[in-house]
């Protein structure tokens, strides 16, 4: 019997690739956009935005009562935020984390009553290697996602008693339409900065160009809807960028960020 699964953030990207290839297998999916698209689909799409509770209420109560459960929840909506620290609008901050963070929350909130009342259920939040690496003038976005990455720890925790599962994708680049959406901005701090920061912004087309396609990044995610037991988390990516997660642990923090300035174009 095919799950009944809530991706968000469905309209393109690994969004779109998850819910395609989770429809093949014979689940019943229903992906988010805050413009959904009426081209039939193999999915059904529903209008959701993640910075609205009244929103996500609407849309899960919607699922509810069209199959009487949500099995799976993958949290896939964010967005990208670019920029040195020092310069960043606290508008685009806000967004970011109203987006990135609070609309996690705001989701979970919201279809957990429900997984707790039939005690079963699994939340799958998608982060980032960025969450464990610090990456320069990506630093809000990295935090954003530390945040989810986080958060799940403790969650995993408070709903195991339910028979609820949770975990989190650190996910690397990924070939999707981030580079177009992603928020940059280098603020009204004159030209300190920008010079840098314009290689580096170069640097981070081209790895989401040159990443791992949506499709087999969505193929490796897709796996753990019918795991037995989640780990708390599971990351995704080019050999490279996994292998800095350990590559952090073992050198010293001037060489390790020596060795990111590098790499980053700086």
């Amino acid at each position: 019997m095919g799950k009944v699964i809530l991706i968000t953030g469905a309209s393109s990207g690994l969004g779109k690739a998850l819910a395609e290839i989770l429809s093949s297998r014979e689940h019943i999916v229903y992906g988010t956009s805050r413009r959904p698209c009426a081209t039939p689909l193999p999915y059904r799409m529903i209008f959701m935005e993640v910075k609205d509770e009244n929103s996500i209420r609407s849309g899960i109560q919607h699922i509810i009562e069209q199959e009487g459960r949500i099995d799976v929840v993958i949290n896939n909506a964010g967005i990208g935020l670019a920029g040195p620290t020092e310069q960043i609008r606290l508008d685009n901050i806000r967004e970011l984390l109203d987006i990135n963070v609070l609309g996690v929350v705001r989701v979970c909130q919201a279809v957990l009553p429900h997984m707790r009342a039939r005690r079963s259920g699994r939340i799958i939040n998608i982060s980032s290697i960025g969450a464990v690496i610090g990456l320069p003038y990506r630093g809000l976005y990295c935090a954003s996602k530390s945040a989810v990455s986080i958060m799940t720890e403790s969650l995993r925790m408070e709903i195991a008693p339910f028979g609820i599962q949770a975990c989190c994708v650190r996910a690397g680049d990924t070939r999707t339409n981030i580079n177009a959406n992603r928020i940059k901005d280098v603020g009204d701090g004159g030209p300190a900065y920008l010079e840098r920061f314009n290689r580096v912004y170069a640097a981070i087309d081209r790895e989401v160009n040159e990443g791992m396609p949506a499709e087999e990044a969505a193929r490796q995610i897709a796996r753990l809807v019918d795991r037995s037991r989640l780990r708390r988390y599971y990351t995704v990516g080019k050999p490279l960028q996994r292998a800095a997660l350990w590559v952090k642990r073992l050198l010293p923090d001037a060489a390790f960020e020596k060795l990111m300035a590098n790499y980053s174009g700086m």
